[in-house]
């Protein structure tokens, strides 16, 4: 049995536009009827300027000005074989890697010859190359990149309701931030997302919004309070 309209439902936050020339808003959706939502921000074509993401809470659909501070979010990421290394130590979260041709990720995770890495330019990795880690280990890569569509948690060092989406050309990448009904104030319940001018994106954003109070068919809007 399918999910959609009975284990969670879909609500647009804004459909694929270009998202330059200033700051934008998504719509406001209400968590009155469900405790969970996943946030996800799709990023299509070449973006000339960093741009921040950034959560807003309140107490309607007409208006939320509040911050909205979360502690991880995903991002697209890839993996990537090596051996050869010079250390037998795993390099450390937060690390680069760097490819002898200038590619580069941010490690999430060393498994010991198999790297889980995000923030990755478009500089393809070549079997063979050498790979320097900012910590001081080199190794050589085995294979190319793959498994180019899992989502990386993120983790921020504290608890901010921002991040920044880097200049990286040709981004296509998809980024989500889970909020839970628990993380609003008292008294709020509805939810926004702030993009920064990226100069040039085609971008989309849509909320999936889950573990619902009571469920109807069709459930319950999320676009009124």
């Amino acid at each position: 049995m399918h999910g959609l309209n009975s284990k969670y439902v879909v609500v647009p936050g804004w459909f694929p536009k270009d998202a330059g020339g200033g700051a934008r808003a998504s719509d406001i959706i209400s968590l009155k009827n469900y405790s969970q939502a996943e946030i996800y921000l799709m990023v299509g074509d070449t973006i000339t300027a960093a741009m921040d993401v950034t959560l807003h809470q309140g107490t309607s659909v007409s208006s939320c000005a509040t911050a909205l501070p979360f502690e991880k979010y995903y991002q697209t990421g890839i993996m990537l074989k090596y051996d050869g290394a010079s250390s037998g130590f795993p390099a450390a979260r937060g690390e680069t890697a760097t490819g002898a041709g200038t590619a580069v990720g941010t490690v999430y995770e060393d498994k010991g010859g198999i790297l889980v890495l995000y923030d990755h330019n478009v500089t393809a990795f070549v079997d063979n190359e050498v790979l320097t880690f900012s910590g001081g280990k080199t190794a050589v890569v085995d294979g190319v990149l793959y498994n180019e569509d899992i989502m990386v948690p993120t983790e921020l060092a504290v608890a901010v309701n921002t991040f920044s989406i880097t200049n990286i050309p040709d981004v296509n990448k998809i980024y989500c931030i889970p909020v839970n009904s628990k993380m609003l104030n008292q008294g709020m319940d509805c939810i926004e997302v702030n993009v920064s001018d990226p100069t040039l994106a085609l971008m989309a954003i849509w909320f999936i919004l889950s573990e619902p109070r009571f469920m109807t068919n069709p459930p319950p809007t999320a676009i009124y309070d």
